[in-house]
């Protein structure tokens, strides 16, 4: 394929001279070259649209396809939609906050395939989820809420996929109506397991992503799929401040619309008026100052991009207590999920000067490309102490005044 292809060969040797992810992607995954060959490489325009137009042609030349062999080809999908992403990103055609636009919704198509399968094969087996209510038998359904990155919009190429579960079956008659019948519980139990398999099962064409469901409630101790009202209880009862911190970056992301609304309703109530303002500066600063204990690889000559004094860990946090502070007096500070909407949010409702959002924008933008661009490199996300001088001394500033006046 090289020996016929010079241009092929000379765009090889140019992506992995400058790029040691790519490289290592196309170490791994040869098929990848096979995307080489294609001449819209580095002009087509990669949109969701585009996206879930080519996962449904790949399917379909596939005709019926069994479940594994589903997985196995959003598995190529994924891949080679990664590799089309990295290069529009390292040839320049995607600035940062689009290139974590587009590896966002790449996982949330992954995910609403990888469910649909998921779904299809237990409800074969046992028939639909049901229950009855105040409005008769109705079918239970699934929703898949993302936090972290995925929650916030800020997807990275090596992003873990952090992930709470939870249905909306509840009064009585919860099993389902096939010919195996289950309860529903152990329905949807059964359901979230083989979703994790499909996502993290290694294929010829590597695991999809690693999955982290740690932030359900109560943790590892805690059920693996929770009903809104469990989900709701909780919230009202148990969450701590950092639970909350994580909830102002989650959203539904899959499955089914009613789950969706009513998790945002839950965030919306929690965020406004569960929230323990009385100690809620004391909780955020003890957070903040564990992580930096236990993360910062800042020293002398070096700065942690992340965890650094001034770094995005910082406004972040700072972000956060902003938004908890003052939820319950502007809901419109909640509506996103991204720091950088919330900083903008910050701003117009006058919880910050309009020139600093401006100025923590831009820090925030500035310390994420930086950080980008070293994943590409397979770097860690440290750089010489002396680089973003100006923006830590903002940053500090802005957290001296908000944070330890």
């Amino acid at each position: 394929l090289l020996n016929e292809n010079p241009a092929v060969l000379e765009r090889l040797v140019s992506l992995c001279e400058n790029s040691a992810y790519l490289a290592e992607e196309i170490a791994r995954f040869p098929l990848l070259l096979d995307e080489m060959l294609d001449p819209r490489l580095y002009s087509a325009r990669i949109t969701a649209a585009s996206m879930r137009e080519d996962l449904r042609e790949r399917l379909e030349r596939h005709g019926s396809a069994d479940s594994e062999q589903q997985i196995e080809i959003l598995s190529q999908f994924q891949r080679a939609t990664l590799f089309r992403i990295a290069v529009a990103d390292f040839s320049g055609n995607l600035p940062i906050m689009k290139v974590s636009d587009r590896l966002t919704e790449l996982a949330e198509i992954v995910l609403h395939h990888a469910l649909d399968v998921a779904w299809a094969d237990l409800i074969r087996k046992h028939g639909q989820p049901c229950f009855t209510g105040e409005f008769g038998v109705r079918t239970a359904g699934i929703g898949v809420v993302a936090y972290g990155k995925l929650g916030g919009m800020e997807l990275s190429y090596r992003s873990d996929l952090d992930l709470v579960f939870l249905h909306n079956s509840s009064g009585t008659g919860q099993q389902t109506n096939g010919d195996k019948p289950l309860e529903n519980s152990m329905f949807f139990g059964r359901l979230v397991r083989r979703l994790v398999h499909f996502l993290t099962t290694q294929t010829s064409s590597g695991a999809l992503y690693e999955v982290d469901t740690r932030l359900r409630p109560s943790g590892r101790s805690g059920l693996l799929v929770v009903s809104i009202e469990g989900f709701e209880r909780y919230q009202e009862d148990n969450a701590w401040t950092w639970e909350h911190q994580a909830l102002l970056r989650s959203r539904a992301v899959a499955g089914d619309a009613v789950v969706a609304r009513e998790f945002e309703r839950i965030r919306v109530e929690t965020l406004r008026h569960r929230v323990r303002r009385d100690q809620l500066l004391a909780d955020v600063l003890s957070m903040r100052d564990k992580m930096r204990k236990q993360l910062d690889k800042s020293s002398a000559t070096l700065f942690d991009l992340k965890q650094g004094q001034g770094g995005l860990g910082d406004i972040e946090f700072l972000v956060q207590y902003l938004v908890l502070k003052n939820a319950d007096q502007h809901p419109a500070i909640i509506h996103y999920p991204d720091n950088i909407r919330q900083l903008g949010a910050l701003g117009a409702v006058g919880c910050l000067e309009v020139d600093d959002v401006a100025r923590l924008q831009e820090a925030y933008k500035a310390y994420r490309l930086c950080v980008h661009r070293l994943v590409l490199d397979d770097a860690p996300p440290l750089v010489s102490a002396d680089q973003f001088a100006d923006e830590r001394r903002f940053v500090r500033a802005i957290w001296q005044r908000e944070m330890c006046a």
